[in-house]
């Protein structure tokens, strides 16, 4: 503690005179010296500066020992009476005003500055994370409120925290429940960002569990999601698409009542399927989701999710316009359609033979996807009960002619295949096995073997063997005619050639739907052999869904389309990792600390209007030699080799 002197002017008498401070110095743990000013003594004519040296002398003694029972009058010896007067006068000053408290403020301040502080050569990087992709999961998670739903549901913290975190995992490496573990456990930050503790891992038992509970609430989830996103992106849900998807086991899938076998979408018809039926808005979000047996008929799925919209929004009725594909489209739906109140647009599922241009005979071009121009007309029919658009599309009149080509160059051959197998010694050659054989390739290739004509020739010698099969194209000029050329059908008259174009062109919006399920989200194969835990793995899947799409519509909002990989890529860069170090105070420093993230992975989060980092802190752990009186009065976290963690956020 030392005396400060500045010379100032002293208006009592008009002079220029001395203005004194107590000021108190201390180098911090680098060394680096500071300095405080503890009193503003002010104008002191009545004292000399040999006087109030002395003085502040008197007052640093007693500061020293200010924390240890002393006499002040130890530190008086050699001052005057006024001198004395003055050290108690200053020293009553100093505390009243805070002075004395102000130094041991200022000083631990210093040590804590540095106490956070990591000798780089010290310093141990350990559990590195990814948490760029699970950060933007978790914020979207919040905005679809999943949080809140589950916990009015009855759910405790640590069942949120852990289907959160296993939908997390899920939605950004898209895989199974069992390895959803080892990604928590070893990879992801997901976890982490729920508990808020590094190291916290649900058990693989608890995330089967989950799966299970989750689509137990399957109704109110969906109902709850579709609420969520029609306030967030204001859809009006006057549009949805219609259309079904199947996913194949691995396995034989015995003692199932659900997968069965039937017409793979993806070829796969050696394996038991599971047939989804998806009605989703123009957006991409999902109205309505059912799990069917594997050899449901495309038509048997539609009455079922009708009933179920109507139930859902008995007021939106009216003037919703359900899109579909010809599969579905049979003369039974649409009825039940119009029955409910609902619109349709479909792909006439047979070929329109008797029709007859519009009375303005006009026609509308517009381009595909391929920019290939594809011509619109306005067509009637003798019932006239619905709307009917022609198609034509040259580009799809090549691909069809090909096709056609390559599909009677194939049946032909099996035709040939089967007489070379009666003339060949061993082959087939009883009628019929030869008629069964035929058969089997009629099935095969249906759109081109109906228009064959097939005779079957028996060997008169060997009436029970067959001779031959011959074969001829009853109508060449049927078989080429018809390419390109498909039609549109609806019950809304007062949409335009080009707006009805428009409307059935989305979807192709289910279609991508369909290919984030199997491909990005990898929903297939599927390896479960409970029917009730195959549900609830496809469920899972569809939740992640919802994620992701939210996540895309409202890039594709800010003028960002990319696939969900390529996002998931982008933010991969963002890491969360734990520096080991001492500080240079010698205590040994843990922090926990999110990488900043890149540019690429900053322009996504910005155009989510979403935060760059999951936490706005560093986690500090820090290690100090166990006290009994800290032990005392610090609540601890974790007790060993005579130390205790103190945690802290900074």
């Amino acid at each position: 503690m030392h005396a400060n002197v500045q010379t100032r002017f002293n208006p009592a008498t008009g002079d220029m005179a001395p203005y004194y401070r107590i000021k108190e110095s201390y180098r911090d743990v680098q060394g680096h010296v500071h300095s405080l000013i503890l009193l503003n003594i002010g104008l002191e004519p009545s004292l000399t500066a040999v006087q109030v040296r002395k003085i502040a002398y008197a007052l640093t003694e007693r500061f020293k020992t200010r924390s240890t029972p002393s006499l002040f009058i130890e530190h008086l010896d050699g001052l005057t009476p006024i001198e004395q007067a003055k050290a108690d006068e200053w020293w009553s000053r100093m505390e009243k005003e805070g002075g004395i408290d102000r130094f041991n403020k200022e000083e631990q301040k210093s040590l804590r500055k540095y106490e956070n502080y990591i000798d780089l050569e010290t310093a141990n990087y350990t559990d590195a994370r990814n948490v760029g992709a699970e950060w933007l999961c978790k914020q979207t998670i919040d905005k679809l409120q999943l949080e809140g739903f589950l916990r009015k549901n009855g759910w405790t913290e640590n069942a949120i925290h852990t289907a959160l975190s296993a939908l997390i995992v899920r939605t950004v490496y898209a895989v199974s429940e069992r390895s959803s573990y080892y990604y928590l456990r070893d990879n992801s930050a997901a976890a982490e960002l729920y508990s808020g503790a590094p190291g916290w891992t649900p058990g693989i038992n608890s995330l089967y569990k989950i799966t299970d509970k989750l689509y137990e609430l399957k109704e109110q989830l969906e109902r709850h999601l579709c609420s969520v996103t029609d306030n967030l992106f204001n859809i009006d849900n006057k549009l949805v698409l219609f259309d079904l998807t199947n996913f194949y086991f691995e396995g034989s899938k015995r003692n199932s009542d659900k997968a069965k076998f039937g017409r793979s979408k993806e070829k796969r018809s050696d394996c038991k399927l599971l047939v989804l039926a998806l009605c989703i808005n123009k957006e991409g979000f999902i109205r309505y989701s059912s799990i069917l047996e594997g050899n449901t008929a495309d038509p048997k799925s539609l009455p079922n999710m009708i009933d179920t919209l109507a139930k859902r929004n008995p007021l939106r009725t009216k003037d919703t316009l359900v899109v579909m594909d010809a599969g579905v489209a049979t003369e039974e739906n649409l009825e039940l359609i119009k029955k409910k109140g609902y619109n349709y647009l479909c792909v006439s599922r047979t070929k329109m033979k008797d029709y007859t241009l519009s009375d303005d005979n006009k026609s509308v071009t517009v381009m595909d996807a391929r920019r290939q121009k594809i011509t619109l007309k306005e067509v009637k029919t003798e019932d006239d009960k619905d709307y009917y658009l022609e198609i034509t599309s040259p580009s799809k009149a090549m691909t069809e002619s090909s096709m056609n080509r390559v599909w009677r160059e194939r049946f032909e051959m099996e035709l040939q295949r089967i007489n070379e197998g009666i003339s060949k010694k061993g082959g087939t050659k009883t009628y019929d096995k030869v008629v069964e054989r035929t058969g089997r390739a009629i099935q095969k290739y249906p759109s081109i073997a109906k228009f064959y004509q097939i005779s079957y020739i028996k060997n008169e010698k060997k009436p029970k063997e067959m001779l031959r099969v011959d074969w001829e194209i009853k109508d060449l000029s049927a078989m080429e005619s018809g390419h390109g050329v498909y039609f549109l059908r609806s019950n809304v008259r007062t949409l335009s050639e080009r707006v009805t174009w428009e409307y059935y062109n989305l979807i192709r919006e289910i279609e991508c739907t369909n290919r984030q399920l199997k491909n990005d989200l990898n929903l297939r194969p599927i390896y479960h052999q409970k029917d009730e835990r195959s549900d609830a793995h496809l469920f899972f899947g569809l939740l992640a869904y919802w994620v992701v799409n939210t996540i895309r519509c409202q890039l594709k909002r800010e003028g960002e389309s990319c696939y969900w990989t390529e996002i998931v890529r982008r933010m991969s860069t963002q890491k969360l990792v734990t520096t080991k170090g001492k500080n240079p105070l010698g205590e040994t420093i843990e922090m926990r600390q999110c990488s900043s993230p890149s540019k690429q992975a900053k322009q996504i989060y910005d155009k989510l209007n979403l935060k760059h980092s999951p936490f706005k802190k560093n986690l500090i752990i820090r290690l100090i030699p166990l006290d009994d009186t800290l032990l005392y009065f610090c609540r601890l976290t974790d007790i060993s080799n005579n130390l205790f963690v103190i945690i802290g956020w900074i």
